[in-house]
């Protein structure tokens, strides 16, 4: 299977990446194609040393295992005070993650380094930057909170943006921000969390809704076809669901939100094309996961892992 690869093909599997996920911008041979083989090829090296980090939410593991992080830490443990350790890329390094994943090669580290210009903004280059590069420039300082965690027996999650620690009462530790989720609700990732009675309440925050309704009035502002519109709806209401399937307390609220959604496309899309009707996404109909799940390490060696199932791994858009 293509997934066993030598260290001599690792460039021709990064071209092949960049060809898969950016194919305009691989045929023109623009230059964010060659930035975009260069992140592909370094991340081939660097994912397979992302099992050994402990507490870092990989790349390949969907928002469930955060949600479910969350649920064991606050519901089983009652751990309710949350610490946040925010990252800050403008300050990056790649020599001390290097020095704690073990990493040698000389050649390598800077090759890292010089792909660190393109990790500032908001833009696909920078988040995939960030995105291949987080689980080894902040190694070091999430070792570090680690024991720091184990001392004070508190959970650990880390991803390339912060770190978040979860404790029965606050400690003192450099750069940590401790919030009492019983007292005040936080916006984490796509969620906002609270704890009333001693359990974990998450619903979609308010800036996700807003950026759903943007997309929303956006794509009925456009002078694009009907069958174009509802595409970009539909894109915007299933990044929405994505995040929002494993929060309980989101459910009521995608009923408001999809009261929203739906009162634009009957009117905008609908009622011009009605046989478009077929192709809505419900969120009311949507699948909701209320399970645990617990990110496998060994997802990018596993058997039973199909190749069409690895190759989703590399999507450059979380």
């Amino acid at each position: 299977m293509m997934r066993y690869l030598e260290r001599d093909s690792f460039q021709a599997v990064a071209a092949m990446l960049t060809g898969h996920y950016m194919p305009h911008s691989a045929a023109k041979q623009l230059e964010i194609a060659d930035v975009f083989r260069d992140l592909f090829a370094a991340w081939l090296v660097l994912a397979p040393l992302s099992n050994q980090a402990r507490g870092y939410w990989r790349p390949w593991w969907s928002p469930c295992v955060v949600m479910s992080w969350l649920r064991v830490e606050i519901n089983r443990f009652q751990r309710t005070y949350l610490g946040r350790i925010p990252f800050d890329w403008a300050c990056a390094q790649v020599a001390p993650g290097a020095l704690a994943a073990g990493i040698q090669d000389a050649d390598f580290i800077a090759s890292v380094e010089a792909l660190l210009g393109h990790a500032w903004g908001d833009t696909l280059r920078a988040n995939f930057t960030r995105y291949v590069l987080g689980g080894l420039v902040w190694r070091a300082e999430a070792e570090q909170a680690l024991a720091l965690a184990r001392e004070h027996h508190a959970g650990l999650m880390w991803y390339e943006n912060e770190l978040w620690l979860l404790a029965r009462k606050p400690f003192a530790a450099d750069g940590v921000a401790w919030v009492d989720l019983r007292e005040t609700p936080v916006d984490i990732l796509a969620w906002s969390v609270k704890v009333a009675e001693g359990k974990l309440q998450a619903r979609m925050s308010e800036p996700t809704v807003q950026r759903l309704k943007e997309s929303v009035r956006a794509a009925m502002a456009s002078d694009a076809s009907s069958e174009h519109k509802l595409l970009q709806t539909n894109a915007a209401s299933r990044s929405w669901h994505h995040w929002a399937r494993d929060a309980f307390d989101a459910r009521q609220q995608a009923r408001v939100v999809e009261a929203w959604v739906w009162h634009r496309v009957s009117r905008h899309i609908l009622q011009h094309s009605p046989k478009l009707r077929g192709q809505y996404f419900d969120l009311k109909t949507a699948q909701w996961d209320a399970h645990l799940h617990f990110g496998r390490a060994s997802y990018l060696l596993d058997r039973d892992v199909t190749d069409e199932d690895w190759l989703k791994i590399w999507n450059p858009r979380r």
